[in-house]
């Protein structure tokens, strides 16, 4: 895995320091071994562009929040996003996940849901960001019942992921309206071609601003069907990304929209994805 995750940081061209990965490594090595893994960086500029490998579906008997408190990995500084990672596993179940950023350490932890939690419910806990509440209707309507929550302590956001849907659900011209009624940058003629079988769709949130900060559409697709052409850094994942299992290669493409910007995520399977659970059993399709 080091030495893989170091040359997925060659191809993104991303910093990457042996010090902060190699401990996450060690504190959660029966996790990295055992749950499914991918690895995802970005389209933007290079200075500013990251690599991140992520283990996902650690079963509910893992408790990597803790392990990780305890080397001094992950700090509690008395945020609102704590009392969520702790009051929600007592109250639902939770598949745990973590995401590592290469040069800066642990980022976030994913809470999925086997068991689908309804929007309402979601935003009663304490320490939801006002700003999601405010945005209870849109959630609603797109996308319904929540499937995964990630807290992100590198930027002290949020990210709530809806069910996994069947293509179509959410259609092109849904992804216009949304992004026309958030006042976002409108999404090209391309993008929504290459969007229209999205399985689900997540907003980010912050509690020091009313507004959403961003939303993203995620399409599962076969590397020979993946958009290389938008981006360089796409192509180099897609044709030489390192896996540590045999059979077919598939990578996730997102195309995140905020207020003034958009940009291109891609998120190579480093161990297969056959094992995960998905929340609700529905497994996202592959194009």
């Amino acid at each position: 895995m080091r030495r893989d995750f170091q040359e997925f940081a060659r191809l993104a061209e991303a910093p990457y320091r042996a010090a902060v990965v190699d401990p996450v490594l060690e504190t959660l090595e029966d996790l990295w071994t055992t749950s499914v893994v991918g690895v995802r960086t970005t389209t933007h500029p290079v200075p500013r562009r990251r690599l991140n490998v992520r283990l996902v579906n650690a079963g509910v008997e893992a408790d990597p929040v803790s392990r990780l408190r305890a080397a001094g990995l992950l700090e509690f500084v008395g945020h609102p996003m704590e009392r969520l990672l702790t009051e929600i596993p007592a109250a639902v179940p939770v598949f745990f996940g973590v995401d590592v950023d290469v040069a800066h350490g642990v980022e976030k932890i994913w809470m999925m849901f086997p068991e689908l939690i309804a929007v309402d419910r979601v935003l009663a806990f304490p320490g939801m960001p006002e700003a999601a509440r405010a945005h209870a209707a849109h959630l609603h309507r797109y996308g319904g019942e929540i499937a995964i929550m990630a807290l992100d302590f590198g930027n002290r956001t949020l990210n709530l992921y809806s069910q996994v849907l069947a293509p179509g659900v959410v259609t092109p011209a849904d992804i216009t309206t949304i992004l026309s009624d958030l006042a976002f940058v409108a999404a090209t003629p391309e993008e929504l071609a290459l969007l229209d079988r999205t399985f689900n769709l997540y907003r980010t949130f912050s509690w020091n601003s009313p507004r959403m900060q961003r939303i993203c559409f995620p399409v599962r697709y076969e590397a020979a069907r993946f958009p290389t052409h938008l981006d360089p850094v796409l192509a180099r994942f897609v044709a030489a990304a390192p896996h540590a299992t045999t059979g077919p290669r598939n990578f996730t493409f997102y195309t995140a929209y905020g207020p003034t910007d958009r940009y291109y995520k891609i998120q190579a399977e480093y161990t297969a994805a056959q094992p995960a659970t998905f929340p609700a059993g529905a497994i996202p399709q592959i194009n």
